[in-house]
């Protein structure tokens, strides 16, 4: 083959995208970790590298320098496909060190530095009409006085500026989370004493919560292309969220959707504003009171749950060799396959979601035979796998006894 996929992770977002590159040409994609995660263990459809300390930045690029120059030996098209938020701030930091080596285009430093924390997503989004909720930012300065700068009734939602900074993912304090739903002022006063504990001293987001459960949720999923256009957009309604600490709010089911006009076109016209280039997805939650769709964040690669497009439809693969090799310029996707995509076992849904409809939909595609998990594929089961993913279910389903809380 004549192309080379160097995946940077080994967690479900990079099995997911394994499992595409693995199924489209049969070829396996070297994964590059610091340490081998429950989703690419004992996977058959990867080559994976475990490097010592490849999740630092000094570390990560030298490694890639070094297998680039490698691989450019004997493969012409060599693609990176960064797989969390650190991977990726640090390849475009440090892209003008791997021009040469791999055929990325990617966002500049700059450009990625306006968005790359909430405040300044905030910004972005006042400038480009992109609604989100009220929000107030909280300076390290400002903690002590943090009841003073708060306006919103309780619950409330407390965040860190980005919960996958490596700044955040090594703060250690107790009762840590990515998100807290704050129900007391006397819980916001002991959780920010808590944050305080810590080495995390980027601002903190006090955030108005909108009601409503997980069902009011809504992500959307995108590619641009080097030209900066948009050239695919899928959307999924996520209708339960993961309760543990430290996974709180990455999505455990997903239905995919069509339409939502006005959310998409929104989207649409902010990423080509900003002369975006890449995967993105973006997270809503529906207002019910005033009817009307609020963005939380902007994830700048492809999302862990991203693989769900792949069975909608749309090969996110494809999508990258088209534009990095062949420079085909397609007219925009909307994939319209509706499915179910599961990050837990399907009994958990039945159990923790409390909205009818949504279960009526379940339970048909379930029916339909249209459910889908992303690190179970039959051609890439061995027993060991098969043994340990059950494992992993089965320590979700206890999660949700102990970490579950309704949000109505």
């Amino acid at each position: 083959m004549s192309i080379k996929f160097v995946i940077l992770g080994s967690d479900e977002n990079a099995y997911g995208m394994s499992r595409v590159i693995y199924k489209t040409y049969k070829e396996k994609p070297l994964v590059l970790c610091s340490r081998i995660l429950y989703p690419t263990m004992f996977s058959k459809i990867v080559d994976i590298k475990v490097i010592e300390n490849f999740d630092t930045e000094s570390v990560c690029i030298k490694s890639l320098i070094n297998v680039g120059e490698t691989l450019k030996k004997t493969t012409k098209n060599i693609i990176l496909i960064p797989c969390s938020d650190s991977y990726m701030e640090y390849v475009v930091k440090n892209q003008d060190l791997l021009s040469g080596l791999f055929l990325n285009k990617f966002i500049s430093y700059n450009l990625l530095k306006s968005f790359i924390t909430k405040d300044k997503f905030y910004n972005l989004c006042d400038k480009y009409k992109l609604r989100y909720p009220k929000s107030v930012i909280i300076k390290e300065s400002d903690r002590l006085d943090i009841l003073k700068k708060i306006r919103f009734k309780y619950p409330l939602i407390l965040k860190p500026n980005n919960s996958n900074s490596s700044e955040y993912l090594h703060a250690e304090f107790p009762n840590k989370k990515k998100v807290f739903l704050i129900k007391s002022e006397t819980e916001l006063i002991q959780t920010v004493n808590n944050i305080n504990k810590s080495n995390y001293k980027d601002n903190l987001i006090v955030q108005e919560f909108i009601k409503g459960d997980d069902t009011n949720n809504l992500v959307i999923n995108a590619y641009s292309s080097t030209d900066g256009k948009v050239r695919m957009m899928g959307i999924g309604r996520p209708v339960l969220e993961e309760y543990h600490p430290k996974v709180l709010g990455n999505y455990a089911a997903i239905i995919s959707e069509v339409g939502y006009k006005e959310v998409m076109n929104d989207v649409k016209n902010f990423l080509e504003n900003i002369k975006y280039v890449g995967f993105s997805n973006f997270d809503f939650k529906y207002n019910e009171i005033d009817k009307k769709y609020y963005c939380f964040e902007i994830n700048y690669r492809q999302g862990r749950s991203s693989y769900f497009l792949n069975e909608c439809g749309v090969n996110l693969i494809e999508l990258l060799t088209d534009d990095l090799v062949y420079q085909k310029r397609k007219d925009i996707i909307y994939p319209t396959k509706k499915i179910l995509w599961l990050n837990v076992p399907y009994i958990v849904t039945k159990k923790y979601i409390n909205n009818t409809k949504v279960l009526e939909e379940i339970s048909e595609l379930k029916n339909k035979k249209e459910v889908y998990h992303t690190l179970f594929d039959k051609d890439d089961l061995s027993l060991i796998r098969y043994i340990n993913l059950k494992k992993v279910y089965f320590s979700k389903t206890r999660q949700y006894k102990k970490y579950f809380i309704k949000k109505g």
